[in-house]
Formats: structure tokens, sequence, C-alpha cells
């Protein structure tokens, strides 16, 4: 038996084995294996016997036993012809015994491959045989089709996630600081619009408490009636109160006393003068011509004002006085109205409209009992003024001339005139100073 085909068929059943058994081999596994066996030369009976052979026998030999002609080969020449005949020595008896050992053998090797590839097959999903011994099996039978491997790509689910980077400590502190500042100006504005809404809600308590001051005086006023037969001309003529002074428990801190001399240089005005007793202003001079006066401090153009007073009789050196003064313009050019103005002892009362930088006057008189209570009232508006006593007109000018240049605030003043002699003490009484529009 050939020595050397028999080794080349059994090394590469040991590879295929090795191969399939190895589960990182790239070779496919298949049940049936094809392995190509090389049939071996066929040695001549001259041989076997011992004995050479010439060329010429040995191609003619050759030829015989595939049935061919001879061909000339250039050296040596056989004949075409296909009748003749050939001698050749018959084979010995074991010569077909050794021609069919070798094929014997692969076989049987091939049955043992083929049932131990089928007993340990795995399962598909093992890894594919070597590309060498799939290109091998491909020549050996061209049906069988080495499957490509593939590679299935990652689902989104599979797929690494990316690395975070490092956080960075200089970015992290900076964002906090960010956030510290932030948190602490917010807070800065919430303190703010706290104190803005505590602010906003004193302010309107205070308003609700100034309204209902208002209310409540003109709820007096207008239930209040006159000394006598006189009546208030802001009922009579439905006057709106905006502001003004009851002398309810005191005076109101929008009045301003007086402190220095007294008119024209005589005597003195000091606060010492003024009080409020039983819910009326009280305004007194003394033998020594001290005496009193205060101003509001509030100055507008244009409204009404009334006040509800009486001069008990007293000495005639004092003059009790209601007046408009101007706020902003220095007196006389700032104009001047005395909308009641008399002489203690006196039985009338006279109104005074002073205008122009001469101090020129218009003027009306009345008399009435000063002694009791009366309601004196003023009208201004634009192009006009108007005096009221008891809710009758008694004074009016339409003279755009003698209208004042500015703003007029109220005022009430007990004047000393001397006129030789020690004055009698003498006093004058205000129960209200009211101001509309």
């Amino acid at each position: 038996m050939p020595v050397r085909p028999f080794r080349c068929v059994l090394a590469r059943v040991i590879d295929l084995w090795a191969r399939t058994s190895n589960q990182s081999s790239q070779v496919r596994r298949s049940p049936v294996v094809i392995f190509l066996v090389f049939r071996p030369m066929r040695r001549t009976s001259s041989g076997a016997d011992g004995h050479s052979e010439t060329p010429t026998e040995l191609i003619a030999r050759i030829s015989a036993e595939h049935g061919s002609p001879t061909v000339s080969t250039g050296r040596h020449r056989a004949t075409r012809d296909t009748d003749a005949a050939v001698t050749t020595t018959p084979l010995p008896k074991n010569s077909m015994t050794r021609r069919l050992a070798p094929l014997a053998v692969g076989a049987a090797v091939a049955l043992v491959a083929t049932t131990i590839a089928t007993v340990v097959q795995p399962s598909d999903d093992q890894a594919l045989a070597s590309p060498e011994l799939s290109s091998v099996v491909t020549q050996a039978d061209p049906t069988t089709v080495s499957a490509a491997p593939t590679t299935e790509p990652m689902s989104e689910t599979t797929q690494a996630a990316p690395t975070s980077p490092e956080p960075d400590p200089a970015a992290a502190e900076a964002a906090a600081a960010a956030e510290a500042a932030e948190a602490e100006e917010d807070a800065a504005e919430a303190e703010r619009r706290a104190e803005q809404r505590a602010q906003e809600a004193e302010q309107e308590r205070e308003a609700q408490r100034e309204r209902a001051r208002q209310d409540e005086e003109a709820a007096r006023a207008q239930a209040a009636s006159s000394n006598g037969d006189g009546t208030q001309a802001a009922a009579a003529h439905g006057w709106t109160l905006v502001g003004g002074d009851e002398f309810e428990g005191g005076k109101s801190s929008m009045w301003g006393a007086y402190n220095g001399a007294g008119h024209a240089g005589n005597g003195r005005r000091t606060s010492d003068a003024i009080n409020v007793e039983n819910g009326s202003l009280v305004i007194r001079g003394d033998s020594d011509g001290n005496t009193g006066g205060m101003a509001w401090k509030e100055g507008q153009r244009f409204g009404k004002w009334e006040m509800r007073a009486k001069f008990p009789k007293g000495d005639s050196q004092y003059h009790p006085v209601l007046i408009l003064w101007p706020s902003d313009h220095d007196w006389p050019e700032g104009g001047e109205i005395d909308f009641a103005e008399t002489i203690s002892a006196s039985e009338k009362v006279s109104f005074f409209l002073h205008y122009g930088h001469d101090n020129k006057q218009k003027y009306a008189h009345k008399n009435i009992d000063i002694t009791q209570w009366h309601n004196y009232a003023v009208e201004w508006v634009d192009g006009r003024i108007t005096g009221y006593i008891d809710g009758e007109k008694w004074f009016e000018s339409t003279d755009g001339n003698t209208m004042p240049p500015g703003k007029m605030h109220a005022t009430i003043q007990l004047d000393y005139f001397p006129d030789g002699g020690s004055p009698q003490p003498t006093e004058m009484y205000v129960d209200y100073m009211r101001i509309y529009k």
C-alpha cells in the first residue's frame, strides 16, 4: 500500500477534526466532508518482478492501460494503427488488492470522520471555519456555499454609553456662586417688595383715617346750624368739603402760630395767646399788647373757605380779622382778602379786597351783631371773588385787576392797633375753619 497518499488523507482528516473541535476556528462544520483522494501510480508487473523496462515498452504499456494509441514524443516513435497489438506482461494476482487498499482505507477514514463530525456538531451560533478549509470544501463541492460571517450592528440599547467628562471644580464653584448671588438678589427683591407693600398699606390706612375724619367733619358741618337766622354758605350752595379744622381736642398741625412783632411792629404776637377751649379756638390780647395769630400751612389757587366766629365786646384797639393771605407772592403785590374784619365793640363787619403793588382796595360793610355766632365765607373762582355771611352774598368783584396773582392760604389774627393808653383784655372765638371745592 502506498504510504504517501494515506498520510495525506489522514493528515487532512485530523486537521479538519481539530478545526471543527476548536471554538474559535472560522471553518464551518458540516456533517459531510469531502476528501480528495489521488490514485497512486500503478506499478507494472515488470517493476514488481524486479526487472527494468525500456522507455518504449513503458510508453506502450501505459497507452494500452488507458486505451490510447501510441503518440510520438519526438525521440521515440509509436505506431498509430488502432489495430496494432501491444504485448504486455500479465499482472500478478495481488496487483488488484494493492490498488484497492488505499481506496478502502480512505473510505473507512472518511466514514469515521463523518461520524465524528456528526456527533460533535456544534450549534449554528458558533464561529465559522477557517477561510482556507472553506475554500477547499468549496472547490471539492460547488453546490456547498459557505456563508460569509456577518456581524449584527449593535442596537441603541446595547451601544456603550458615552463616558461623561470629569466635573470641573472651578466651573462648579462658579455655578454655585452664581446661584447664591441670584438667590440673594431674589431675597432682596422680595424684601423690597414687602417693604413697599407695607408702605402702601400704611398710606392707605392714613388716607382712610383722613377720609373718615373729613366725613365726620362734613357730617357735623351739615348738621350744624348758624346762630340766629344765619346758615352756612356751603350748605346753601352745595360745596364739597376737602379740608380744614374743627378744633375738636386741639388745633390741627397744619396751623403755624406767629411768634414775633405784632401788626406794623405794634405789640407782640405769641403762641401763648392761642388756645382751644370747648371745641373752639380762642385768641386773647392782653393789656400789654401781646396777642396772637396763626396761618394755614398749605396754599391753593381758587377755592372756598368758611369760618364760624364771634367777637365778644372788647377794646377798640384790638381788631379781629379772618384773612386769605398770599402764599407765593410778597404783599401787597400778592393781594389780600379780608372776608371778615372788624373792631372789637363795633356794630358792623367789613370786607376788604387788597390788590396791586400800591395796595388798592375794594370793600363792603354790613351791620350785624358781631358778638354772636355767624358764618363768614369767601368764594374764589377764576375771574370772581364773592363774600357771604350766613349763606347770603354781601360782596363780589369780577374785576380782573383785583384777582390775586398766586396761591392764597387762610389766617386767623387778633391785631393790635394802639391808640393811646393800655388796651383792655380782648378775645375772639372761631368754631371751625373749613375748606371746600
